[in-house]
């Protein structure tokens, strides 16, 4: 397939699928280093994105979730967000997006004995996307953790294929 120079598509697991999804949210030129450079995201892929601190099992290997030493705690400035309502949500992906946001396509991919990062985040992203009639698509991986070899079986990387061919096209 040869390269789309004006289609970005950004990919990330576990906290970079956080920061994938937030990234999409810039609008074209915003901070942008290289104005020349077409920086829109066309698509965002979530590999079992750390994508919210909304419920307190979020981060459930996490023995700290929440507390001022926790890696999301100390994302926020090292707070204790469960103090920090306004904090949790502005962390939280799902508690930014209104049918107003400007946010593309977005492929979810989760699986369901992640012991890392619940899954009910994703299901709970993948909800607020849909109710504020944004595209979105969800694939739970039945029986995956937090990565490994399922994320690239061919069932999973044929729907990863026809995401990134539906984005491009």
């Amino acid at each position: 397939m040869p390269g789309h120079p004006k289609r970005v598509i950004l990919a990330g697991n576990s906290s970079g699928g956080h920061t994938a999804i937030y990234a999409s949210f810039f609008p074209e030129g915003e901070d942008n280093l290289y104005p020349d450079v077409n920086a829109k995201v066309s698509g965002v892929v979530d590999f079992y994105g750390s994508v919210s601190v909304m419920r307190e099992d979020s981060n459930p290997t996490t023995i700290n979730h929440l507390q001022a030493d926790s890696p999301e705690g100390m994302e926020m400035g090292h707070v204790d967000l469960r103090e920090n309502s306004d904090l949790r949500r502005k962390l939280s992906v799902e508690c930014n997006i209104s049918k107003d946001t400007d946010i593309p396509p977005v492929l979810i991919i989760h699986g369901t004995k992640d012991r890392t990062v619940n899954t009910i985040g994703s299901t709970d992203l993948y909800l607020k996307l849909k109710e504020c009639g944004k595209e979105a698509s969800y694939i739970l991986i039945k029986g995956a953790d937090h990565g490994g070899g399922e994320f690239t079986s061919p069932a999973v990387l044929k729907e990863l294929d026809a995401f990134i061919k539906h984005i491009l096209a």
